[in-house]
């Protein structure tokens, strides 16, 4: 069987060759204009022909595959032409094979109209193998179970930061994954019974090699250069029993039950540590529910009032033991509400408010406990809007669509800079919400000592406008992706004076370096700035 690394490449294969036959016209006369990317890949200092090198475009956290990508010549070179600005991410596929450094693991670049970016080099050697068997108390090997390495340092070289590798035991109970980059590791099979909710009844706890279930305690595997370390089996344990909660739905005032209302389950992993989820089903016609699947441990169930509702309901909490719980109630009542306009200021552009109508306002109450809720509504075409279903606390409101801001909150003519205080089933109305759209933006490089950052260097790089408060939906400080160059770039802000804060380390294991430096935007220009980052501090 083979391993989810393998299908992983495979996929990568797909998404930068999605048509093989467009591969190399990268070679040939370009038609437009645009960005050119090139360089050379290498294996051991040698330039390798026939790699895959493409360019994944990068629009607010989501990767959207694009057709610019090239096969390498017979000396290892490439060239992409006729790449649009914006945000990319450069990458090699080439299974089996791993960067050998941590630079080259994610090679980012913000990339301006008719740019030429050279010399972006990839330096590859053979990954390493990790393979063995994972059984039972018993002995009997265990079919598709999944498994997963994690690095036994999270910074370590080139795995820094990607997620754990994953795969499954084929039909012999045996594993294998291939295109590990060199470091040391932990192996383990099985669920991840702290923070996640089993799939299947009678699942097997996470069990590291050979037969431990707290990671400190698991035998490390080193992974040098090409090579291979078997016979890391797994024995697991018992699997783990699951029980089940059953209980109703019913309203708080009448008794009667509440029927069709989605509901979920909520794990404490402590007190201050919580997962969720919604398990897709609706109580019956009775307000009946049922949760399946849970181990033993501390859990809530919580249920779901639909857009516009103007009930809630409290979580209640119940603990899984030895055996399945029964008899929880969950009773709903009439909640708190705000209504009022949202107002939307300095601009008189029809696309940007027709844009803001297609957005909902949302109201966040927070209690002097961890206890928190979160409700929305539709902006009507008056810009009128209604959340119920709130519980007592305080509220702060959001927009759910970037670059709109509420900078001013009004109740009765009166700014309200704290939040606004919510009794139980108090009814608020006349709010005004005033909203910017934001177009303001940051364009930066970062030094180091005057000179380039060094490829192998990690940078991070923040935003933080002056003078605004903290609130859940604050938007005022945001983070910046710095590209293989140093260079940075912010939008979506309101005008303003920004600190813009920045923290290198040659290593992230060594310590950082910072650098604090103010910038004033203004909406509809890109302010631009230098940032140095003295290394002798």
């Amino acid at each position: 069987m083979a391993s989810s690394s393998t299908r992983q490449a495979i996929a990568c294969i797909v998404l930068i060759f999605a048509t093989v036959i467009n591969a190399r016209s990268q070679s040939g006369p370009e038609k437009r204009s645009g960005a050119t990317f090139s360089g050379k890949v290498t294996i051991k200092g040698k330039g390798t022909p026939g790699i895959a090198v493409g360019v994944i475009r990068i629009e607010e956290s989501s990767h959207e595959p694009t057709r610019h990508r090239a096969l390498t010549d017979d000396q290892g070179n490439y060239r992409i032409t006729n790449v649009g600005p914006g945000k990319y991410q450069l990458t090699v596929v080439a299974p089996g094979l791993v960067p050998a450094l941590a630079s080259d693991s994610n090679k980012t670049f913000l990339i301006s109209k008719s740019e030429t970016v050279e010399n972006v080099d990839f330096a590859l050697v053979p990954g390493g193998v990790i393979t063995g068997k994972v059984t039972d108390s018993d002995g009997r090997p265990l079919i598709e179970e999944d498994i997963s390495i994690f690095p036994a340092d999270p910074r370590q070289g080139p795995f820094y930061p990607r997620p754990p590798l994953h795969t499954r035991t084929d039909d012999r109970g045996i594993y294998r994954m291939f295109g590990i980059p060199p470091g040391k590791y932990r192996v383990a099979a099985g669920q991840d019974g702290d923070d996640s909710f089993s799939s299947r009844a009678g699942g097997y706890i996470r069990t590291f090699h050979p037969a431990v279930t707290e990671a400190s305690q698991a035998t490390i595997i080193e992974v040098t250069e090409g090579s291979e370390a078997a016979n890391i089996d797994i024995t697991l344990p018992d699997p783990v029993v699951y029980y089940s909660a059953h209980g109703r739905v019913i309203d708080g005032d009448t008794g009667q039950p509440v029927a069709d209302v989605p509901y979920g389950v909520q794990k404490y992993i402590n007190e201050n540590s919580t997962t969720g989820i919604s398990t897709g089903a609706v109580s019956n016609k009775d307000g009946e529910f049922k949760l399946e699947n849970l181990s033993p441990g501390k859990y809530a169930v919580f249920v779901e009032a639909p857009p516009g509702s103007d009930w809630r309901a409290d979580y209640v909490r119940f603990e899984v033991t030895d055996q399945d719980v029964t008899g929880l109630i969950v009773r709903t009542s009439k909640g708190a509400g705000a209504s009022g306009v949202i107002v939307l200021e300095g601009t008189d552009d029809k696309t940007i408010h027709e844009k803001l109508r297609q957005a909902r306002v949302y109201a966040h109450v927070s209690q002097e406990s961890t206890s928190t809720s979160l409700q929305s509504s539709a902006i009507n075409p008056d810009g009128s809007f209604q959340i119920g279903g709130l519980q007592a606390g305080t509220v702060n409101f959001g927009i759910g669509m970037q670059r709109f801001h509420i900078v001013r909150v009004e109740r009765a003519g009166l700014a309200q800079t704290q939040g606004i205080e919510l009794k139980d089933r108090e009814q608020i109305t006349g709010l005004r919400l005033i909203v910017n759209y934001a177009t303001a933006a940051i364009q930066g490089v970062v030094k180091l000592d005057g000179a380039s950052i060094p490829a192998n260097g990690q940078v991070s790089v923040s935003v933080k406008r002056l003078g605004d408060l903290p609130t859940p939906f604050s938007s005022s400080q945001q983070s910046a992706q710095v590209d293989a160059r140093g260079r940075f770039f912010v939008e979506g802000l309101l005008s303003g004076t920004y600190e813009v804060m920045v923290a290198y380390a040659a290593d992230p294991r060594l310590p950082w370096r910072r650098a604090t430096q103010q910038v004033v935007v203004t909406n509809g220009a890109v302010s631009n700035m230098r940032i140095t980052v003295d290394n002798q501090r």
